[in-house]
């Protein structure tokens, strides 16, 4: 099969372009036109298309392209929703789908808008191909503000579209440097949320009558123990396979010891502090290693005159799998200690995959075709996807959008801070890896894609 690539990049530069420009925050999303809009361009061509409204202005779009039936069906998910931006801190408008100096920039062109015009790129190509499988497509709706009227309804109101054996998603793929070595990660795993309140108690008063007994006061004072601290090391067995392969994949002896000693709770930070890595990718291994918790939100005061009873701080939690919800406010209590009141909002934990699968097998071979120094490591994403709703179904689920390493474009950085961007020259080679995957997956020699 002769494909011509640089054509198929373009098509996808130009379909992420028009995604761009549908300003699909969240809240509220209004998914709804850009879910019609893909719908339509792929009725053209002649791809099954529906458009589920789960509530006003809420779309899901899934398209299906039919093969024979014999293998079970192969689930491309992404999500249309974006988080909000502050638009006078980006170099380019975040939703003019910009193409200039070599990236398209915009909100949502990583998260999560470039995996769903990867897979309909990879859907209209796939037309060409003898699918054993079917390849269903979902771009849903609300994932960034809990997936209430994306996954979470579909799959209860239309579970027969996740009636499949393998998915792939948004969030992995984007290539670490360790030691040189490029190390692909595959998203077996993700952490969980634990939404938790510190509440800490005092006298109420007027300011002009200071004393010590100010809520304000206890909760800064708890907050000041956790400043540096951190819970205990506990990876779990993605984490695990993660630094196995890594250091595995490398030639220096003492680097490859170092990232073996970061699973092995006394020489951790040491190692850690060692490794020849930069500094986001330091505090992502990090919190690989643990449960993590964050003040993100300070509440205290009704008047500026009067002293509270009460101050809060709201942590954002993210437990590992298997945590429970006990285990994890334990852990808070021991790093917060006493002086606040612990209240928790919400808790789920962290979900895995099995990550010695065919399915892992076949995105390596994929990945190693047009990468071949390329290492591919099972990978446990720190924060959370739609995936974690298909834990029951019976499929198994990877996160996998391939991006090679670009130095100072950190993955996390960009999904949600200003500038928001890929490179022109990370969607094509996306695109090639995630076609070359979808072949092996319907039993093709990936040797002439």
């Amino acid at each position: 099969m002769k494909i011509n690539w640089h054509r198929e990049k373009e098509q996808a530069i130009a379909r992420l372009q028009r995604m761009l420009r549908f300003a699909t925050v969240n809240p509220p999303g209004d998914e709804l036109e850009l879910a019609r809009a893909l719908a339509a361009e792929a009725a053209a061509v002649g791809i099954e298309s529906k458009v589920l409204v789960s509530d006003e202005g809420r779309g899901n779009l899934v398209l299906r392209l039919r093969g024979d039936g014999s293998e079970r069906p192969l689930l491309l998910l992404s999500h249309l929703d974006v988080v909000p931006v502050e638009p006078d801190k980006w170099s380019y408008p975040p939703f003019a789908g910009t193409r200039a100096e070599g990236f398209v920039w915009g909100r949502g062109a990583i998260d999560s808008k470039l995996t769903g015009a990867l897979h309909m790129q990879v859907l209209l190509m796939a037309q060409q191909l003898p699918l054993k499988r079917d390849i269903v497509l979902i771009a849903a709706a609300d994932e960034e503000y809990g997936g209430h009227f994306g996954v979470e309804w579909l799959l209860r109101e239309h579970p027969e579209y996740f009636d499949a054996e393998y998915g792939l998603n948004e969030a992995g793929g984007f290539a670490v440097q360790v030691g040189g070595k490029s190390l692909y990660t595959i998203q077996v795993g993700e952490k969980g949320a634990a939404n938790l309140d510190l509440v800490a108690s005092g006298q109420p008063g007027h300011s002009s009558v200071p004393h010590d007994d100010n809520a304000v006061f206890h909760l800064a004072r708890v907050l000041a123990r956790m400043a540096g601290e951190k819970m205990p090391h506990r990876p779990p067995a993605s984490v695990r396979a993660f630094f196995a392969r890594a250091a595995q994949a490398q030639s220096d002896a003492a680097l490859a010891a170092d990232l073996r000693a970061l699973l092995d709770a006394p020489s951790c930070d040491d190692a850690l502090a060692r490794l020849p890595v930069n500094a986001a990718t330091r505090h992502m291994f990090d919190a690989m290693l643990r449960n993590t918790c964050a003040p993100t939100i300070l509440e205290a005061g009704l008047k500026r005159n009067v002293i509270p009873s009460q101050a809060t701080a709201q942590l954002s939690g993210r437990p590992l799998p298997g945590v429970s919800e006990s285990e994890f406010v334990a852990e808070v209590e021991v790093l917060a200690g006493k002086g606040v009141a612990y209240a928790m909002d919400s808790f789920r934990s962290g979900v895995e995959f099995a990550h010695d699968t065919p399915l892992f097998a076949a995105l390596e071979d994929a990945l190693h075709h047009f990468e071949p120094q390329g290492v591919a490591v099972p990978y446990m994403q720190t924060g959370g996807t739609d995936a974690r709703f298909l834990v029951d179904t019976g499929m198994t689920v990877y996160g996998f959008v391939p991006m090679r390493y670009e130095e100072g474009l950190d993955f996390f950085q960009l999904c949600h801070g200003h500038d928001e961007r890929v490179s022109e020259a990370n969607i094509g080679f996306g695109l090639q890896v995630l076609f070359a995957a979808v072949a092996r997956l319907n039993d093709m020699d990936i040797e002439g894609v």
